[in-house]
């Protein structure tokens, strides 16, 4: 019994310093991160290309982003527009010169990889205010980056890797099924550089299994801009814009 009692109080001493050290570990991210100066930003206009190294392919693509929760991506691949919108509650696709004749309303999972594209908030202090699950993972002395994971309350677990020297987020890696095959998703976070004092990734790189599928470079950031909040509803297609020119 008195076995077991220590054991059980060297365990909870345990626990209490490794909530300590992650409560420091974000508290440290969070300052890198300007989280002070990013609670502050309204709106953001994001201007970049992504680049396909399988096809050889790169897109162009603006985001634009309103508190709370509203998006729009206007993206050209192949010479092919296409626009996707979130007003807090909808979510439309519009791809006239691809098809697609309307514009069509995004299924749950559809607009859940739409938002997954374009975070407002860093999803490190949504957890931490919200009270999702956070565990610091141990990792060794010599390891470039803490390790943090996050299990939201749908449970889906997300892994963060924190650099050690500049406190910010490096990688996250995720495991998703798609098209019914368990598939092991990284983003690698790059080339840190600030607007007006907060630092953003100029590379972001989508990894599935282990091979790159896509680089998005970014080329601009605009805060705080003034958006017309009828860009988040429901795309208006230009009927020239059709295959048929009808």
């Amino acid at each position: 019994m008195r076995s077991l009692f220590w054991m059980m109080a060297l365990m909870a001493i345990q626990v209490s310093v490794n909530a300590q050290q992650l409560e420091e570990i974000l508290q440290s991210h969070f300052k890198a991160a300007a989280q002070e100066k990013m609670g502050k930003i309204e709106t953001i206009i994001t201007h970049g290309k992504n680049h396909y190294p399988m096809g050889g392919i790169e897109s162009s693509f603006i985001i634009y982003q309103a508190r709370p929760d509203k998006l729009r991506i206007e993206s050209e691949f192949q010479g092919s527009e296409v626009i996707q919108t979130y007003n807090g509650e909808q979510g439309w696709i519009a791809a006239p010169s691809m098809g697609m004749a309307a514009p069509k309303e995004l299924n749950k999972n559809e607009l859940k990889s739409l938002l997954s594209q374009a975070e407002f908030e860093n999803p490190l202090w949504i957890a931490a205010k919200e009270g999702d699950s956070l565990e610091l993972v141990e990792t060794g002395p010599d390891y470039p980056a803490y390790h943090i994971k996050l299990t939201t309350g749908s449970g889906e677990m997300l892994h963060f890797f924190i650099d050690r020297e500049s406190h910010l987020i490096s990688s996250i890696r995720t495991t998703q099924v798609l098209r019914g095959t368990s598939t092991n998703i990284t983003t690698v976070l790059k080339r840190y550089k600030s607007t007006r004092g907060i630092p953003i990734a100029r590379q972001i790189q989508t990894r599935m299994n282990g091979e790159t599928v896509t680089t998005i470079e970014i080329e601009k950031v605009e805060f705080n801009q003034k958006i017309d909040s009828t860009l988040f509803e429901k795309p208006l297609v230009n009927p020239s814009a059709s295959p048929s020119g009808e």
